[in-house]
This record gives C-alpha cells, structure tokens and sequence, in this order.
C-alpha cells in the first residue's frame, strides 16, 4: 500500500484547512494510506477523521530543538513515504523534506528551497472558486493527482460523535439555554487584543443584539480573557441575558457547543474556521492586517459573510503598508466604528438568520 504525508505545523485553523488535503488524495487514491504530522496542541481537530489513518504529533517548542527534529526526522524517513506533501514549506519541514526518502514531495515555488521538492506550485495571490487563498492555494499542491482543479472538494470537515453533540447539547440546556430561541454565539475576542474590534464597540453590538432581537448570547473567549470580557460585562445593560460560561473545556468540547447553535458572530480567526467546517453560518469581523482574499473562506455561499476596513476606508491601504498597521493596529481598528458594521450584521441576523426584530 502506497502512503503519503501531510506537514502542517502550526495551530487550529492551518490544520483544519490542511485537512483537505487529506480528505481529496483519499478521493484520488482510495487504497492510500494517508498520515499527518502537526503540533500536540492541534490534533484533537484531526479526531475521527476517516480520510487520516496517522497522525504524529509533537511539541511545537520541542521540535525547534536540533535532537528532536532530527528523531522525528529518522522516523519519517523510515515510514518510507510515497508523497510527502508540504504546504507549511519552513526551515522544520524542508528539513524534515529533504531527508525523507519519498519519491514524490511536493510544496509551494520558493527561491532556493523549490529545489527540495520534486513538483512545485506558485502561490495564486488572488482566490478563484471559493473566495480564500488559504484552501486554493493548498490544494494547488494536490495538482499532480487532478487534472481539473473544480473537481477538488475545497471543504474543511470536523467528524464530531453524536455522543459530544448530545452532550453539548444537554450540558446547554443544563445552563438555561432555551433551544426554542436562535443560539447565537459572539466570539467577542480574537486570539489577543491586537486582533480583536475594540471592547467597547463589542459591548455595543452585544446591546444591540439583545435589544432587537430575542435570541440567546453565549460569549465565546478562553480564561485568560476574563478580565477583558469582564470590561466589555460592565457596559452592556441586560448581562443576565448572556451566557458567559459555556465555553467547552477543549477545542472538540467547543465544536459540539457550535454544533448545536445557529450561527457564530465573531472577530476572524479559530473559531470562524471551526464553524465554517461545521457548516454553521457565519460573519467575521476582519483584523486590519488580515484579508478576505486569504481567508474569507466559503464567501462564495450566502450563509457566511463579514466585515473588513476596506468597506469602509480603502484608501487606507494606499496610505500605509500592512506591516504599519499590524505593528499598531488599534488606531486602524477605531475606524471599524459601530455605526458601520452594526448595521451590516442587522441585516445578516434578519435576512441570512432569518431572526425577525422585535416588534
């Protein structure tokens, strides 16, 4: 049996999305065997995923030491691969790459590195079928085994049991969430502050949503953002209203609490990913620095939407470069002003969630 490797380090979303790799050499070579290779922190997404037959796992900060990188290294070598196919394409990986034994190994066109690779594919700048860089670009690497590139299933899958999903669901009703009401989450922080809208703008959104429509609010954070959730707490008016504990305890936890609600309001980032892979309707606020044309992912479908500067502000990009404003993003998110994105995601509740105001 032929077998082949997918390396993705990196966190939730890069693996979620390098998933499909998987999933679509699995389509092209039923009988492949199919391994992938990712951070520890990062695998629980991969669960039950009958398109990966292995995983291996490591510790991101392990693996930056030369003795263990190169025991991982010996043991992929001998797992004497077929395809390896690497769309992480760093220093970790084109090592790991270039003293693997398989025949075929495949990444992105980068000066010097290409030569490691026996096939590889230039990175497309803009999107062409579903509206994100992030997946197309990937699946530029599955080339070799389609000939049309719309034959590619481009969608990102998390397999949940119907155990965690009944869970789920009974540990919210344990809560006091009333499933006869639209379940609405707010992921009211991104990863950190420098990548969230502004506190003061999501306590407004989140008065906003309680007061227009009669849905239930559970806010979406981790732990260490308590005292941040606490401060945009202390400017919204009906805080009775909200859910703010039902968080999951673990990435698989969190996914059958999206599973069953109806849709994720969020800033862009983890969380969009895992909705989006769950099918659940989404809108994102955008980081500044960040662009729908990478991940904008699944835009194409009406039932995902979301807000970016450039709708309001292009010219801004005219005026300063990407790295000035991911090195001091708040005065660019300032900009992303309530009165310009509130009504958009009014529109996205009434007509994509079809949640009526209160009349």
């Amino acid at each position: 049996m032929k077998k082949a490797l997918i390396i993705q380090n990196k966190f939730i979303g890069d693996v979620l999305v390098a998933s499909v790799l998987a999933k679509n050499l699995k389509k092209s070579i039923p009988d492949l065997s199919v391994h992938f290779f990712c951070y520890d922190k990062a695998v629980s997404i991969l669960e039950n995923n009958p398109y990966i037959d292995k995983v291996i796992t490591f510790d991101d900060q392990e693996l930056k030491k030369i003795s263990v990188l190169w025991k991982y290294t010996k043991q992929i070598r001998n797992e004497k691969y077929d395809i390896l196919i690497d769309p992480y394409a760093k220093l970790q990986s084109r090592f790991i790459t270039l003293l693997s034994s398989a025949k075929q190994k495949i990444s992105f066109d980068k000066p010097f590195f290409k030569h490691f690779y026996t096939d590889v594919y230039k990175e497309e700048k803009e999107p062409m079928l579903i509206h994100c860089t992030s997946i197309e670009n990937r699946c530029l690497l599955l080339s070799p085994f389609f000939k049309d590139f719309t034959t590619i299933d481009f969608q990102t899958e998390i397999f949940l049991t119907d155990e965690e999903i009944n869970n789920a669901r009974d540990y919210m009703s344990q809560e006091g969430v009333n499933f006869n009401k639209p379940v609405i989450i707010l992921g009211v922080l991104g990863s950190s502050l420098d990548k969230s809208w502004p506190l003061a703008y999501m306590a407004e959104l989140t008065n906003f949503l309680l007061e227009n429509f009669d849905i239930n609010i559970l806010f979406n954070y981790v732990p260490s953002q308590q005292k941040d959730v606490d401060q945009i707490l202390s400017s919204v008016s009906q805080k009775d209203k909200i859910f703010t504990s039902i968080l999951g305890s673990s990435v698989r936890e969190f996914a059958a609490i999206l599973k069953n609600s109806d849709a994720l309001i969020a800033n862009e980032g983890g969380a969009v990913n895992i909705a989006k892979a769950l099918l659940k309707p989404t809108f994102s606020i955008f980081s500044p620095h960040k662009f729908r044309k990478d991940w904008g992912c699944y835009e194409n479908l009406f039932i995902h939407q979301s807000f970016h500067l450039t709708d309001i502000n292009p010219e801004i990009y005219k005026q300063h470069s990407v790295k000035e404003i991911l090195k001091t993003p708040e005065p660019f998110y300032l900009l992303l002003k309530p009165e310009k994105v509130i009504p958009v995601i009014s529109d996205y509740v009434q007509n994509v969630l079809n949640i009526p105001l209160y009349k």
